[in-house]
């Protein structure tokens, strides 16, 4: 099977797309412009500006979103005009931003920072509470991704992506004081690419976006792949079930870091993609923040 091009957006560094269960809207982010969009049921897309850089954009229980700008995690209005802070985030830390997240099971957020220029494991795994709290949660990151959570919200998914590991996690609790690595998913080889953003349907299938590898893959909770879905280009981001039914899988894509030669190969590079799967998504979780 292969992802057709629905948005030929050609974002340089796509990412984070999430459904809204909201308004039965697709709402995405290209990083590197400092852009949100917006994909309508009739196909429009609108693009709003950013004052910095977003990593990620999650929709709440109330109007507007909370969003991992570079420097900080904020709640901002719908139409992206007005940005309250909830914390800053490694301010000791220049040279790293905030990158990849998921709405966890008690209406909390759990986002990753992204080393960007040394590409050390100096970045690391927090949670954001519905009261604003921040905790760590991992240490000794390099680029934060590929969270997600199982169907009934006691497991934790999580990838390094250079390391490629896809970590499993037992939360224990709301506290999150138990939190438990047990054994990964999947390594490194399961498919072609790293690790990048991911989302889990209502079977526990993982889908996860093969950055580099130029293919999307549903890994079974027995680790083994169930599915691959192929793209015309090499840079998947993101992944996110919506539509509404919940059974069309969106992708991301990127830009960057391809040749002249790459680009002309792939012309849709950059562009959001979809392709219609068996097993609907679990409905979007709302944060509470």
């Amino acid at each position: 099977m292969t992802a057709t091009c629905v948005v030929d957006c050609r974002n340089t560094l796509g990412e984070g797309c999430v459904w809204d269960p909201r308004d039965g809207r697709l709402y995405w982010t290209d990083i590197a412009e400092s852009r949100i969009y917006r994909l309508d049921a009739d196909g429009a897309v609108t693009v709003f500006p950013l004052p910095e850089r977003a990593g990620f954009i999650l929709p709440r229980s109330r109007p507007g979103f909370v969003m991992g700008l570079a420097s900080r995690i904020a709640i901002c209005d719908p139409a992206f005009q007005v940005f309250e802070t909830v914390a800053l985030i490694e301010e000791d830390l220049p040279q790293t931003r905030v990158n990849d997240a998921a709405v966890d099971p008690f209406g909390g957020v759990v986002f990753g920072t992204f080393d960007e220029r040394g590409r050390k494991p100096v970045a690391a795994l927090y949670r954001c509470s519905p009261e604003g709290a921040i905790s760590q949660l991992l240490s000794g990151v390099t680029i934060s991704n590929a969270i997600a959570f199982s169907p009934g919200g006691d497991m934790m998914y999580f990838a390094d992506t250079p390391e490629g590991t896809i970590r499993r996690f037992h939360i224990g609790s709301l506290s999150w004081e138990n939190l438990t690595e047990v054994a990964p998913l999947a390594g490194p080889e399961v498919a072609a690419g790293r690790p990048d953003g991911a989302v889990v349907d209502a079977e526990g299938g993982y889908w996860n976006a093969r950055v580099w590898g130029g293919c999307l893959v549903r890994i079974a909770p027995d680790g083994t792949v169930a599915e691959t879905i192929g793209l015309p280009t090499k840079g998947p981001t993101c992944v996110t079930l919506g539509g509404r039914d919940g059974r069309t899988l969106y992708a991301t894509t990127l830009r960057v870091m391809h040749t002249d030669d790459e680009l002309r190969a792939a012309p849709f590079a950059g562009g959001l993609f979809a392709a219609r799967v068996k097993v609907p998504g679990v409905p979007q979780r709302l944060a509470t923040l």
